[in-house]
């Protein structure tokens, strides 16, 4: 009797550890088939939606004219943002039109001058020759002693009287050049007041601001009649054609992660839609509290040591593909991403 009573539960006892043995091993196998899954698809829920931002600097100074837009408004590249007053500008213009006039008319009279003088000097030639052909007329004469001595002496006062002219009459020449420079554009002074036209003109063209790229309108502060003030950011644009997801990778999962690999995001705020992105690039550092240079110069190194080390998060930049316009995206929202690394990689896709 009592072997029979045995029987029943030595065969439970293998049962259990049948069954024991078999949860182990389907438990092995489930984590072991995690573990290859998240290698093979690594996820992070430390990531959000970025683009860039746009400042948007007025290159002059003055009070806004006109102001065509508001906060959160949706604009195109070239879009009219704001205007500052032109008038100062549009004088400026005139002012240096005027200028580049009045250097023509110089201009003009030096060349006046300069004909003038190459003249003088074509004279002060002339009256050369016939010196010398005087002076070798009387020279001999007076030698022979068929005219006086003093002819041959005013002959000579003549010769020499000539060549000083035509010296003088060279050097002006020279000045009157000098002082004219190149003609047309090439003259310096012509050169100087074009610059300083073309100069007054894009003061004048910088005074209407336009939107450089499509974006959002953010951070506007300005009102009709205040003051813009060259260098100082007016307002900031959300470029839209820069969308991407910063996602913060563990460093023991950016083995295998390359440029090119599709992703998957996942925002909260629209939990029925899945979005698709592509990895732009993986970041090369992050910043490090420890060995910090301090104000005296030296690194600053904490006196204690974390028994538990977490793994740092690099952050990996994915570029949004196929956006939805009826789910708009707003910089800084949270978003859940995993990436495919048996994907294809397709290369940097910029």
């Amino acid at each position: 009797m009592a072997s029979e009573a045995s029987t029943p539960s030595g065969g439970g006892q293998l049962t259990r550890k049948l069954t024991i043995s078999a949860t182990v091993a389907l438990a092995v196998v489930f984590t072991l088939a995690y573990l290859r899954y998240e290698d093979a698809y690594p996820n992070t829920k430390d990531a959000y939606v970025t683009a860039d931002i746009i400042q948007i600097v007025p290159q002059v100074s003055g009070p806004i004219l006109e102001l065509l837009v508001e906060d959160n408004q949706r604009v195109s590249a070239g879009d009219v943002l704001f205007r500052i007053d032109p008038r100062p500008f549009r004088i400026a213009v005139d002012a240096a039109r005027a200028k580049l006039d009045k250097t023509g008319q110089g201009v003009s009279g030096q060349v006046d001058t300069v004909a003038v003088a190459e003249a003088a000097l074509e004279r002060s030639q002339a009256a050369l020759r016939l010196a010398e052909i005087q002076y070798r007329r009387v020279q001999p004469l007076a030698e022979s002693g068929a005219l006086p001595m003093q002819d041959r002496d005013k002959a000579q006062a003549r010769l020499d009287e000539a060549r000083s002219s035509l010296k003088k009459a060279e050097a002006s020449l020279t000045k009157a050049r000098d002082e004219l420079g190149e003609l047309g554009e090439r003259n310096a002074d012509t050169r100087s007041a074009m610059a300083a036209l073309e100069n007054a003109d894009l003061q004048l063209e910088y005074t209407t601001v336009t939107a450089p790229a499509d974006g959002l309108v953010t951070q506007l502060q300005l009102v009709v009649g205040s003051y813009a003030r060259a260098g100082s950011p007016a307002l900031a644009l959300v470029d839209t054609s820069t969308w991407r997801v910063v996602a913060y990778m563990r460093e023991d999962r950016l083995r295998g992660l390359e440029p090119g690999q599709p992703a998957r995001i996942y925002l909260p705020a629209y939990p029925d839609a899945r979005f698709a992105g592509v990895v732009q690039g993986i970041g090369w550092g992050i910043g490090q509290q420890d060995g910090a240079t301090g104000p005296d110069g030296l690194p600053r190194i904490s006196p204690t040591v974390d028994w538990v080390r977490l793994a740092q998060r690099f952050p990996v930049r994915i570029t949004l593909l196929d956006l939805d316009p009826a789910r708009p995206l707003r910089r800084g929202m949270s978003a859940d991403v995993r990436i495919d690394k048996t994907g294809a990689a397709s290369g940097d896709p910029g």
